[in-house]
């Protein structure tokens, strides 16, 4: 599956957990989808290159919407809609839906439109794979020394950067 696919599954499975007043939760479907009230529906509506980590990964900045239907037969249905908002939102704070190629959310906006709520984040997602781009340097060789303890004869009192995080 590839990482734009993990991530919708992610954000569908979370949302779902965190907000269970929502009825339904899904990726923006085809046109005329009934689904019970109140509904979100989220997908991808931009996508932008950004700085790559220089570890042979793209950065690709995703701007997800997620557009948030009340029940109309509620009386309060645009309050409903501005507290689920508001839910989705404290959601999103530093959001990184438990997978290790995405960065937190950002950006976080929400706005009345029409009978709904729409509530916009901007999601960094790493795709490809981590590559080493020093072939006759493999991983681990890198060693760091701390002064004074540098230099011939203290070879042993260097440590690999791994070994510090």
């Amino acid at each position: 599956m590839s990482e734009l696919a993990t991530l919708h599954a992610a954000l569908t499975a979370t949302i779902r957990e965190a907000i269970p007043e929502l009825a339904s939760v899904d990726a923006h479907a085809v046109a005329g989808n009934a689904s019970p009230l109140p509904a979100l529906r989220h997908g991808i509506v931009r996508m932008v290159a950004d700085a790559a980590p220089r570890d042979g990964r793209s950065v690709l900045i995703a701007t997800f919407e997620a557009d948030i239907t009340p029940d109309n037969a509620n009386p309060e249905a645009r309050l409903q809609g501005c507290v689920l908002a508001g839910q989705l939102m404290d959601l999103l704070r530093q959001q990184l839906w438990g997978l290790d190629f995405v960065e937190a959310s950002r950006n976080v906006q929400a706005q009345f439109e029409g009978a709904g709520w729409t509530v916009r984040w901007d999601q960094p997602v790493l795709l490809g794979e981590v590559q080493w781009q020093w072939p006759d340097q493999p991983p681990g060789s890198l060693m760091l020394g701390f002064a004074p303890d540098t230099g011939a004869g203290n070879e042993a009192l260097y440590h690999a950067p791994e070994d510090l995080a």
